[in-house]
């Protein structure tokens, strides 16, 4: 059998996996908006872009001082937050949030018993109050029920898996999502206390550049956003593979190219508030720096979910920029070594931060890798549960041969 030849002086998984260790700690709590979890991380990443020899764009008029805010590009939006309370009880026994329920992500405040309704009964009471209706998702709800679940005050929804996720907005009535197998068929009651807050929050973009050898004005752009869910309310989603692994290579890459730097200069940004709906590369695209114009962005490598890998890379918008697709795949099988099994093209997608750069015209591939690593936006994507194997170190290799091959 062929042993695969890594050149190990080239990636450092070690950095790479106490990155991740750190970023889904309890420290940065969940990298969302609550205790300033994401404020954290972004002064977490300024350290390192220093450490690793990163430059801001932006100068200060006195060159002597480097401060931090010369590499945050700052925004603000709206975003529902669970700082106090999420609990549920079914017929008085309480369930683990995170693992038997989560809240729906723009949920309102709520303290308040109910009976429990199944959508689909026939036994509807025009006029009764306090009431949650439920909704199993294997059952295909009818307009007309539709309707009558607009009469209810909370609506609960049955799913075979748990996943959160984020919202700007808050909802008119409240509701949860509970495992389908952790709700009793003859459950009666149900009792919820849940806590939320509809906040203006303020976050960063953090943005660093080395300059090229040649073309120094023409940026190569590497990109991952650093925020993920947070908490809701004592639960924390630490978004280990969501996306501390993205940040991780992506400081990995920074670390290899100041010692390696290409002919064109390449741009870092890790962007915020990708979870509630690419608002920090939305934010930049709108509000690109001077320093950093699309115009002169000559390719983006946007990368999330860097964590596995056994069963190859995704590379979104391969169908659109086909040269640089075979590009890419000249660098898997270069010098007659194949760092990865394959790849899965995918066309036009706007699932991550690359989305927004293509629509303004740049050229980009969003690249996740694929394997049986299979926590996604739940409690259990831990740094316990993602361990890097040999898989970083051919994905860092592959996207460090295309990068220099641009």
């Amino acid at each position: 059998m062929a042993v695969f030849n890594l050149n190990n002086a080239a990636q450092n998984r070690i950095f790479a996996q106490k990155t991740i260790d750190t970023l889904a700690s309890n420290a940065f709590y969940g990298r969302g908006y609550v205790n300033d979890g994401d404020k954290k991380a972004a002064m977490f990443l300024v350290d390192e872009y220093v450490r690793a020899g990163l430059k801001p764009l932006k100068i200060d008029i006195n060159k002597d001082v480097l401060s931090a805010g010369l590499f945050l590009h700052p925004f603000s939006f709206s975003v529902n937050t669970f700082p106090g309370k999420c609990d549920v009880k079914i017929d008085g026994k309480e369930l683990v949030p995170g693992k038997d329920f989560v809240v729906n992500p723009g949920c309102p405040s709520i303290k308040e018993s109910f009976s429990i309704k199944p959508a689909n009964s026939n036994k509807y009471q025009k006029r009764i109050k306090k009431t949650a209706l439920l909704y199993d998702t294997s059952y295909k709800q009818t307009k007309a029920e539709l309707v009558k679940t607009a009469k209810f005050n909370l609506k609960i929804t049955l799913q075979k898996k748990i996943t959160w996720s984020v919202a700007t907005y808050q909802d008119s009535k409240a509701g949860v999502e509970i495992l389908k197998t952790s709700l009793p068929a003859n459950a009666k009651k149900i009792t919820v206390n849940i806590k939320s807050k509809l906040i203006n929050h303020e976050a960063s973009n953090v943005i660093g550049y080395i300059e090229g050898t040649e073309i120094k004005d023409t940026f190569i752009l590497l990109t991952a956003h650093y925020d993920h869910l947070g908490m809701m309310g004592k639960t924390m989603f630490p978004g280990a593979n969501d996306n501390a692994s993205g940040v991780a290579m992506m400081l990995d890459m920074a670390n290899y190219f100041s010692k390696h730097p290409c002919k064109y200069s390449i741009a870092f940004i890790a962007f915020a508030a990708e979870e509630p709906g690419l608002i920090g590369s939305k934010h930049y695209t709108d509000n690109p720096w001077a320093e950093l114009p699309l115009s002169r962005i000559k390719f983006l490598v946007n990368l999330d979910l860097m964590g596995s890998g056994e069963k190859g890379m995704a590379v979104v918008n391969s169908t659109l920029f086909p040269d640089y697709f075979k590009l890419l795949q000249t660098a898997n099988g270069n010098s007659g070594k194949k760092y990865l099994t394959g790849f899965k093209s995918r066309g036009k997608a706007a699932n991550s931060d690359h989305y927004w750069f293509v629509e303004r015209g740049v050229k980009g591939f969003f690249f996740y890798l694929m394997g049986d690593y299979n926590h996604y936006h739940d409690i259990e994507d831990r740094a316990q549960n993602l361990r890097l194997g040999e898989y970083y170190d051919k994905s860092f290799l592959l996207i460090r041969d295309f990068i220099e091959k641009i």
